[in-house]
């Protein structure tokens, strides 16, 4: 055998044992059910807890199956991150799980591909002793993401994000606008840290090279917590965050937090995307 051969050899071992790991971790296989809406497509990962896995915009990745998306917490107690594809703390176990497609019941079946004018998941699932009542609406090329998490015992949680999103590592430029209507702007590099925003109203960033933009805005925060976002850039994506903090420290049985936040997709000149993510966000209707 010589050198080459036997480092594919090598390679192929350590695959294979990964996924025999992987698939011994509570965990149920990957599959993947696609949703799409005007022009959005939603990838759905089973293994991932059935949290996003990708966002295409007529037929451009915008947000990439490069990291972890859906509501994450981390628990000391259990042992650190959990929700979704982190299981340091455990596995985020599933009690109910429904996607249905214009009203009717839809199987969640690996490689279905559902088109519809609303398509709507929703799920109750367990993460350690936090209950999380989420819901993904994908509609007329709108997907919005609801999640409320309850604390079934008291417990302590360090840390919360209710949403993230694996923006595409293309995206070169990001915006934001505060409700008081100040503007934030800079350039993704690759290598800048995570810088935590308070009063973010929406923010976006733009692919140049696809003439493509993304953009969440927030819906609506929970009560008695304050709610931070930031982009966290790197090589492998720009990462979105959003971060729930509350001062209850242990949580109390019943402490309750909700959130909603809705995601678009849009193309524009690279000269005038800010002025189209302006006119995007204007044109959503937060209730």
């Amino acid at each position: 055998m010589n050198a080459r051969t036997h480092i594919r050899s090598l390679a192929l071992a350590i695959a294979v044992a990964a996924a025999v790991l992987a698939l011994a971790d509570g965990r149920p296989e990957p599959a993947t059910v696609s949703l799409v809406s005007g022009g959005l497509t939603a990838d759905l990962q089973a293994r991932h807890a059935w949290n996003l896995q990708r966002i295409s915009w007529e037929g451009v990745e915008v947000c990439t199956p490069t990291g972890a998306y859906g509501t994450l917490l981390c628990v000391p107690a259990a042992g650190g991150w959990i929700g979704g594809a982190h299981t340091e703390g455990g596995v985020e176990e599933i009690e109910n799980a429904t996607l249905s497609v214009d009203g009717e019941v839809a199987d969640l079946t690996d490689g279905a591909v559902y088109p519809g004018e609303r398509i709507e998941l929703t799920k109750l699932s367990m993460l350690d002793l936090v209950q999380l009542d989420a819901q993904l609406i994908l509609e007329d090329g709108r997907l919005t993401q609801r999640c409320e998490i309850t604390a079934t015992e008291d417990v302590v949680v360090s840390v919360v994000y209710p949403f993230m999103f694996c923006v595409s590592a293309q995206a070169t430029q990001w915006l934001a606008v505060t409700g008081d209507g100040e503007e934030l702007s800079g350039d993704f590099t690759g290598e800048s840290g995570l810088e935590w925003h308070e009063g973010w109203q929406w923010t976006a960033a733009f692919i140049p090279e696809q003439r493509t933009g993304f953009l969440m805005r927030h819906v609506t925060a929970p009560e008695g917590a304050r709610m931070l976002t930031g982009w966290w850039d790197t090589q492998r994506y720009r990462k979105l965050y959003v971060k729930l903090e509350t001062e209850e420290d242990p949580w109390p049985e019943g402490l309750s937090l909700a959130a909603e936040v809705v995601v678009v997709c849009f193309q524009a000149p690279p000269a005038t995307w800010q002025d189209a993510a302006r006119a995007v966000a204007a044109g959503l209707v937060v209730e």
